[in-house]
């Protein structure tokens, strides 16, 4: 298995984007993407341009949609599921979610903490939690300077209040691609754990939460019990495991790149282990925990010190 870098949120001038499909794959093949999903605004009409240019450009393409409701948004990843926008209220949401689910299709809550009405209506999630805890992922960073300002803190902070629940959701970043974006400000990358880069192999990936959020640093990182190791989103057969961490700098990120790692975080719901932590050196933080373990990156950028890396949990139970 490897990582795989994708943008899982997108959007062309079939909504409210500037690039047509084809110039979007084009654009992302360009900065480096292994794999987009296309989530235009409620409607999939420029998913099989979108499809049909990726397969020219070697670029994989998930068919989505992002269900834009006056109450909230979600992407929804697979193309499988029968499930009208247009029929979705905060007292049947929870039920459209499983649906989806069932169908196949992955779920995500989109920039749940996002500025809403007048600014933008519906960014803001205002469905209520318990309706929505059912998706497979959360955006915990999402559009530009993902990991700076309010918004970031309190999708983090929400997002690790459903881990400490026993519920088993995968972080991950929502780019909400739009513009080409020749000069980009701070943004982040989504990684996928997969045996290949095709739609099949990420999707499963995706849904098994081996997912990694990063601005500017790639994160191995395993859980290793006995002889055997597990990848984020996995279930540990014991709550004891060492968990193995290494960091790189991605070469080519676009933005401003970290100068130099301080720590790695375990975060459990018994409380967070750190440890020091250097390019491409591997440390190992032995823990015992009784729900979840996640894995923070803290550096170095624009001169002073910032979260670089999230990982998605290994767990030893709760739902998903």
């Amino acid at each position: 298995m490897r990582y795989y870098r994708c943008e899982l949120h997108t959007h062309t001038t079939l909504s409210d984007g500037k690039m047509t499909p084809e110039e979007l794959v084009e654009r992302a093949k360009e900065c480096g993407y292994d794999a987009i999903a296309l989530t235009d605004h409620n409607t999939t009409a420029g998913v099989e341009r979108a499809v049909k240019a990726g397969e020219k450009a070697g670029l994989t393409v998930l068919r989505g949609i992002e269900w834009t409701t006056f109450w909230g948004h979600l992407t929804v990843i697979g193309g499988s599921s029968d499930v009208l926008w247009r029929d979705i209220t905060p007292e049947n949401v929870a039920e459209k979610i499983k649906r989806a689910r069932e169908k196949g299709d992955i779920v995500a809550l989109a920039h749940p903490r996002r500025m809403g009405y007048p600014v933008c209506s519906g960014c803001h999630c205002d469905y209520d939690i318990e309706s929505v805890a059912g998706v497979n992922n959360y955006e915990v960073w999402s559009h530009y300077y993902p990991n700076e300002g309010v918004a970031a803190r309190q999708q983090r902070e929400q997002w690790y209040s459903l881990l400490d629940r026993g519920l088993r959701i995968a972080a991950v970043y929502g780019y909400d691609w739009h513009n080409r974006d020749d000069i980009p400000p701070s943004y982040a990358y989504t990684y996928v754990g997969a045996e290949n880069a095709d739609a099949d192999a990420l999707m499963r990936g995706i849904k098994s939460g081996a997912t990694f959020i990063t601005v500017g640093v790639s994160v191995d990182c395993k859980a290793v019990v006995g002889e055997k190791e597990y990848v984020t989103g996995s279930v540990l057969p014991t709550g004891e495991a060492d968990i193995e961490i290494i960091c790189n700098p991605i070469k080519d990120y676009r933005s401003d790149k970290p100068t130099r790692l301080i720590r790695a975080e375990l975060h459990t719901d018994k409380g967070v282990v750190s440890t020091p932590l250097e390019f491409g050196k591997k440390v190992k933080i032995k823990t015992a925990f009784a729900k979840y373990c996640t894995v923070e990156v803290y550096g170095e950028r624009k001169r002073e010190e910032q979260l670089l890396a999230i990982t998605s949990a290994f767990y030893t139970g709760g739902e998903r």
